[in-house]
């Protein structure tokens, strides 16, 4: 793909003190035992995306809000949001530190949450840093030398503690637009994405684009092999997305575990291109062939529609469908394994693709490299 995170580094958010992954390519798996700081990974760039698009369109909602509530289910921004500083340490910034990889040049953009900043009703919290080397017009600003930009151009100056009016959005897009384009479209597909949002926020744009005949086409391969169609049927509350079959037509609501869910993870993907999608424990409900054959979906749709993936994972079957279906498409694997400390830096691990097979030929899970 033209346009890569090729490294990310996260400071004070969740359990996370301090983690850096280097060597990010098209497909990033990250492994280790629950707490390492995986799905943090995943939060981190929604949340750096939120400076491009407040808005989740899937969710409808800021993105940030659905950080603080997704979860436990609870809380707002103005209420809860200590929560996601670690240590409730809030006397720190929260930064999100990434490092673009592109055919024409490379750039970084730093992120940062000041938990003193308080966000305009249409604004994230997540700023953007931004320095004279930059753009020297900072300096007309009380002699600053570096400031905090919002996505609507408000300034926070992290000396003074104030924030301003600016007109300094147009100098942040003149040398970042094409990461701020790319962190703009990032999805995030975990287990709390619901059949309504998927019916309402989604389907319509894939039935405009006729992208239904690929996800039946899917579905038919693993989950229902006698689909006609998939359609719109009345009922009670509205319409509802069921699928026809020879003899009655079945609502999505009453697939079992493992097609539902991948049909609400394969359809967003569908409808992203040029930019990241974060897909958490896509093994959840799926026996391995139907993980198989998300996998296989997924990676091919990255590859067509120049997709970077980061996925969080506890199977070993994902990793092995991965590493074999990376290879006969052409794509980039990367597999993390993760292992925070209790002072919150995360000890992160490339697994090469040999040493993969050499734990495995031995007998041994490279998801238990914490007490190998």
């Amino acid at each position: 793909m033209s346009k890569l995170i090729e490294s990310i580094t996260i400071k004070n958010l969740r359990g996370i003190k301090q983690c850096t992954v280097n060597n990010l390519t098209d497909i990033n798996i990250f492994i280790g035992k629950n707490g390492a700081g995986k799905s943090t990974i995943l939060e981190a760039i929604y949340l750096a995306s939120s400076w491009a698009e407040p808005e989740d369109q899937i969710r409808d909602m800021p993105k940030h809000e659905y950080v603080i509530s997704r979860r436990g289910g609870r809380g707002k921004w103005t209420t809860y949001k200590h929560t996601l500083w670690f240590n409730k340490k809030t006397d720190e910034e929260i930064e999100i530190n990434f490092n673009f990889k592109s055919q024409n040049k490379p750039n970084e953009l730093i992120f940062k949450l000041p938990y003193m900043y308080n966000p305009s009703k249409v604004d994230s919290p997540v700023l953007i840093e931004v320095s004279r080397q930059r753009i020297p017009e900072i300096a007309e600003y009380h002699h600053a030398r570096k400031l905090y930009l919002s996505s609507t151009g408000d300034a926070w100056n992290p000396k003074t503690k104030t924030s301003y009016k600016t007109s300094l959005k147009e100098k942040v897009l003149s040398f970042a637009a094409e990461e701020i384009t790319y962190l703009e479209n990032a999805v995030l597909l975990d287990n709390r994405f619901t059949v309504s949002q998927l019916e309402q926020k989604v389907w319509g744009k894939i039935f405009d684009k006729r992208l239904d005949k690929e996800i039946l086409e899917f579905i038919r391969e693993e989950y229902e092999p006698t689909a006609e169609s998939i359609l719109y049927k009345p009922s009670g509350e509205g319409f509802v997305l069921a699928f026809a079959l020879p003899q009655t037509t079945v609502e999505i609501d009453s697939l079992g575990d493992g097609a539902r869910m991948a049909i609400l993870y394969a359809s967003p993907l569908l409808l992203a291109s040029d930019t990241a999608v974060l897909i958490e424990d896509p093994e959840a409900h799926q026996h391995p062939g139907g993980l198989a054959t998300f996998t296989r979906f997924a990676f091919k749709t990255a590859k067509k529609q120049r997709l970077q993936l980061f996925i969080t994972t506890h199977s070993i079957e994902l990793l092995n469908i991965a590493k074999e279906i990376s290879k006969e498409l052409g794509l980039g694997l990367r597999i993390y394994y993760m292992e925070r400390g209790k002072d919150g830096y995360v000890d992160v691990r490339a697994i090469e693709e040999p040493d993969l097979e050499t734990l495995q030929k031995i007998g041994l899970d490279p998801r238990m490299l914490h007490i190998l």
